[in-house]
């Protein structure tokens, strides 16, 4: 019988990758006063507090020439956060905090391009993002049943049918978790918070919700798989999210999401789930 502690579980998660989209930088699209511009599907592709990486690139989406319709900016690709309203502008800022607020002062300055070009860009996403301070999670699976009992028959007669899950993550609101390499990265429940007050799109994650870490040895030693972990893997929506606060305690969150998919259980390495 292999026997397994909770404190060898944990969570770790990733905002579902959608690869990247392509639009055409006009000189009609970018409005100078008002420090935005338009890239057509901005408003179904980018969500206001995004981190994403803008490429210039030709019809055969190589990278190649300036992003000059950014003033100062002689590169071939920029990293920026961006504010995007209703009807798809976007603004380009420097930090997060100034792109959720969207005010037009902190909003980096465009120019008149030169030409017309095609622009890539991407959410910039990461690949191992470790919800470190998780006290508890929970995963629900459910399945339907059809009732085919037919008339005349003695007994009820169900079918298994859709398999739909849920589940929530307790958790520190907010530290900072020393990683192997002796750095420290910043927690990640703000992250989550972040996700569920996105409601178009933007709200779900890749989760992989682990059993067992990797080099967390069992105790049943006749199992040797401590270079594996064991941990379900699921694509989830975040639906939502409250801060318990107590004076003189740690903040904590409950964090509450459904899944949209498959839910699997994987003896294998997770990290590489995240890609």
């Amino acid at each position: 019988m292999a026997l397994w502690l909770g404190e060898a579980g944990g969570l770790r998660l990733g905002r579902a990758y959608a690869g990247p989209a392509y639009g055409l930088l006009e000189a009609a699209n970018v409005d100078i006063p008002d420090k935005r511009f338009d890239l057509g599907l901005a408003k179904t592709t980018l969500i206001t507090g995004d981190q994403v990486k803008f490429t210039r690139v030709d019809a055969n989406g190589v990278s190649g020439g300036p992003l000059d319709f950014i003033s100062g900016v002689t590169d071939t690709e920029i990293t920026l956060y961006v504010n995007v309203d209703g009807v798809g502008g976007v603004r380009l800022y420097d930090l997060w905090s100034n792109a959720l607020e969207g005010s037009l002062d902190a909003a980096l300055t465009l120019v008149a391009p030169s030409s017309s070009y095609r622009i890539s860009y991407e959410v910039v996403t990461d690949l191992d993002l470790c919800l470190a301070q998780t006290t508890a999670w929970t995963l629900n699976t459910d399945r339907d049943l059809a009732d085919f009992t037919s008339l005349g028959d003695a007994f009820r007669q169900q079918m298994g049918m859709l398999v739909s899950g849920s589940g929530d993550v307790t958790c520190f609101f907010d530290a900072n978790w020393r990683l192997q390499d002796g750095s420290y990265d910043t927690e990640s429940p703000v992250y989550m918070h972040r996700l569920a007050i996105r409601q178009e799109i933007g709200s779900d994650f890749t989760g992989v919700f682990l059993l067992k870490r990797t080099d967390a040895i069992p105790l049943d030693e006749l199992c040797n798989t401590s270079d594996r972990a064991l941990f379900y893997l699921a694509n989830c929506v975040v639906t939502s999210v409250a801060t318990q606060l107590t004076p003189g305690e740690l903040i904590q969150s409950q964090i509450q999401f459904v899944t949209t998919g498959q839910v699997r259980l994987l003896h294998d390495v997770a990290g590489k789930y995240l890609l």
